[in-house]
């Protein structure tokens, strides 16, 4: 299995364990908001790349990427008060951030297989 594939699968894992948790354990309606239409969108991104490994599925990977650890980031701040919590939203950061750099290493891999 390529590393394109592996990041789509990720982002896929990485939605819908963010989407569970959300549902499961968060109260502030701005929180599961936010964190679940961020998981839609991971998901809808892990099923392209899924499907369609290409440039543009990375430089998209990569924008939710960026927007999915500045919100994890945000909310471990915000619940740093709370082990369970800020912990959770930290692995769900660096999941998050794997499958951004999978990506990432995909492509240029591609690239220099091509060359």
């Amino acid at each position: 299995m390529n590393k394109m594939r592996t990041a789509g699968i990720l982002w896929v894992v990485s939605a819908l364990l963010a989407t569970g948790i959300t549902l499961i354990f968060r109260v502030n309606p701005v929180q599961v908001v936010l964190t679940i239409v961020v998981g839609v969108v991971a998901a809808a991104l892990g099923l392209w790349m899924i499907a369609h490994q290409g440039k543009g599925a990375v430089r998209v990977s990569n924008i939710v990427g960026a927007a999915w650890l500045v919100l994890y980031a945000a909310l471990t701040i915000v619940q740093s008060g709370e082990l369970a919590a800020w912990t959770t939203d930290v692995f769900l950061a660096l999941i998050g951030l794997g499958a951004t750099l999978l990506a990432y290493r995909g492509t240029r891999e591609a690239i220099s297989r091509a060359s």
